[in-house]
């Protein structure tokens, strides 16, 4: 493990902690033998927590972006920082996984809790 790497990672477990360890555990290296797509991956995850951690998850979200998601190619911060191991093409499919991530615990987040922002 390169430096950088581990230096994001400890950035990560500091800052986000509940929003890597959501996203690490659901899609890590095997998350094909899990699920049939990362979106599966992700709605799993999200039935596997509750509301509250969800909200939690979600302000780390956008802590997370305000953060990291302007650099220019936010992959290692998402590949090496959240643990996500998924390739992707670009650095806009980068940004299309996080805000999915976004949208879909948003939305399971208002299924119980009418109207809730972060």
């Amino acid at each position: 493990m390169s430096r950088e790497t581990r230096e994001r990672r400890l950035k990560a477990e500091e800052n986000w902690p509940d929003l890597r360890q959501f996203l690490e555990s659901y899609v890590h290296e095997d998350w094909d033998r899990f699920d049939a797509s990362p979106e599966a991956a992700i709605y799993r995850a999200i039935g596997d927590h509750p509301v509250e951690m969800r909200q939690t998850i979600v302000r780390q979200w956008w802590d997370w972006n305000n953060v990291e998601s302007s650099q220019y190619d936010p992959r290692p911060a998402i590949n090496d920082g959240l643990g996500v191991n998924i390739h992707f093409e670009s650095p806009e499919a980068g940004r299309h996984f996080m805000n999915m991530v976004y949208d879909k615990l948003i939305v399971s987040i208002r299924k119980e809790v009418e109207h809730w922002k972060p």
